[in-house]
Order: C-alpha cells, then structure tokens, then sequence
C-alpha cells in the first residue's frame, strides 16, 4: 500500500514538473536576452520547491508513511537532479553557455538548500 501510495505521489510530481516546464519554456523562450531564453527557469523552481517540500515533510513527519508519501514521492518526482546534470553538462559544452551552467549550479545549490531548510523551520524541525 504504501509502495503505492509513494509511486503515485511520484506521478503527480512528475506530472507538475512537466506541466511548470511547458508553461514556462513557452514564455521564457519568447524573452528577448539570449542567456535569459536558455537559462533552465523551469528546473530551478521545480528543484527548489522541492526542496521546500521535501523540508516541510521531513520535519511534519520524518520517515512516516505520510513523509515518505510527500518527501520521497511527491518532491521526488517533482525534483530532478539527472536533468540539471545533463543541462548543465551541454552548457559546459557549449562554450558561449559556460556562464549560465555555473550561475544554475549555483543558484540551484544556495536556494535549494536554502528552501529545504526554511521548510524544515517552517515545518517545525525541532533542530532547526
């Protein structure tokens, strides 16, 4: 049950990551400064959301059912650490693109941490 409970949290998760990149890619691509247009917007709120997410339900709930529902589930379907690996590998590639690879990894590292450990205080992580 459980199992279950996980891998479907994991669909809705993936489904919203789908849905943020397809609305944002469409108006992010209209924008007229070449390194806006090519800078993963979409990932970066996917991953930091998560990450809130993920911080929320780890200090809710720990490793209870219901936290692994929504911090292995949900947030980790939302999440994704393969698509920023590789999006910032073909920037790497891609020598005129260097730039936005190291501001993502970057922005992706500090808000990212940041939001998890403002959902574990907002959670109500007692260690927080």
């Amino acid at each position: 049950m459980l199992a279950g409970l996980v891998a479907l949290a994991g669909s809705v998760g993936s489904l919203l990551r789908w849905a943020v990149d397809v609305l944002l890619s469409h108006r992010v691509t209209q924008a007229e400064h070449s390194h806006v247009a090519v800078f993963p917007w979409a990932l970066l709120l996917v991953n930091v959301v998560g990450s809130f997410v993920c911080g929320v339900a780890t200090a809710q709930w720990g490793h209870s059912e219901w936290g692994l529902v929504l911090a292995s589930g949900l947030a980790g379907g939302l999440t994704t650490m393969s698509t920023l690996a590789v999006t910032s590998a073909n920037h790497f590639r891609e020598k005129k693109t260097v730039r936005v690879a190291l501001w993502s990894l970057l922005l992706h590292l500090v808000l990212g941490v940041s939001a998890a450990w403002l959902g574990l205080l907002l959670g109500g992580n007692p260690a927080a």
